[in-house]
């Protein structure tokens, strides 16, 4: 374990920046800091859920916070939406 705060400090930064840009990568058209208000446990589980083996979404609450904090409670806890059949032109 890392004693010095400076240091950890330095590293918990390193490690914070190199989570949010893997995790940036992961989700195709998500703006760059998209992800910097949240905490390191939120991206890393984040990261898991979209990149991690199958059954692997880390820690239930922590992930759930963290795409509560992205989306908001409305697109958390939405139903998913059926998409309607483009409509079909009848020729006569």
């Amino acid at each position: 374990m890392i004693t010095e705060d400076a240091i950890k400090k330095t590293v918990y930064q390193h490690i914070l920046k190199t989570t949010s840009k893997r995790l940036e990568q992961a989700i195709p058209g998500s703006p760059e800091d998209a992800f910097a208000h949240l905490s390191l446990a939120a991206v890393l589980n984040l990261l898991f859920l979209i990149k991690g083996e199958w059954g692997s979404i880390g820690d239930f609450v922590t992930t759930q916070r963290a795409l509560r904090s992205i989306v908001g409670d409305d697109l958390l806890w939405a139903e998913p939406q059926k998409s309607s059949p483009p409509p079909v032109d009848l020729i006569h």
